[in-house]
C-alpha cells in the first residue's frame, strides 16, 4: 500500500498564500469571491458547504483568466464516505511556491460525486484508501491588461 497525505505549512505560510490566492465559485454559469475567511475556517471549514451565504461578488469579466496548463491533483480529508467538504486550506498547501506567486485564484472544477468516482484510477483508489479525496483544482491568473 502507498502512503498519500496532504502536506503541512506553517499557519504564517497559510496566510501568505491566502492573502495571494483566493478561492472562487461558479454559481449561475459566473465566477463569484467569497466572503474572507479567518485561519481557523481556512483550515478546519468547507468552503463549498455553505457557498451560497458566503458569496461576496461576481468576479469582473476583465480580471480572472484560466491559467492554461496549471490545473492539478488535490487531496482532501472525508468525514465520511460521500461527504465532500474541502477547505480552503487543503488546496493552498498544495499549490506549488511558484504558483502562489502569479495564481490569483482557484476553483475546484472536478469532484468526487458518485461511489465509483473513489476508485475510478489508480490515484483515487489510492488516496481513497488513505482516507482522501481527489479534486482538480483549476488556478486562475490576473488577466493581462491590453
Amino acid at each position: 500500500m502507498f502512503l498519500v497525505s496532504i502536506p503541512g505549512i506553517t499557519d504564517e505560510e497559510m496566510m501568505r498564500r491566502y492573502e495571494c490566492v483566493k478561492p472562487v465559485v461558479m454559481m449561475n454559469g459566473k465566477l463569484h469571491y467569497l466572503r474572507e475567511y479567518t485561519l481557523e475556517e481556512l483550515k478546519s471549514t468547507s468552503y463549498l458547504f455553505n457557498k451560497v451565504q458566503d458569496v461576496r461578488q461576481e468576479v469582473d469579466s476583465d480580471e480572472l483568466e484560466i491559467w492554461e496548463g496549471k490545473d492539478f491533483l488535490c487531496l482532501h480529508e472525508y468525514g465520511r464516505v460521500g461527504l465532500f467538504k474541502p477547505s480552503v486550506g487543503e488546496v493552498l498547501s498544495q499549490m506549488a511556491g511558484y504558483y502562489t506567486m502569479y495564481a490569483k485564484a482557484f476553483e475546484i472544477i472536478q469532484m468526487p460525486k458518485v461511489v465509483e468516482d473513489f476508485h475510478k484510477d489508480a490515484l483515487s483508489s489510492i488516496a481513497f484508501e488513505n482516507g482522501y479525496y481527489v479534486s482538480v483544482v483549476r488556478l486562475y491568473k490576473g488577466k493581462e491588461k491590453k
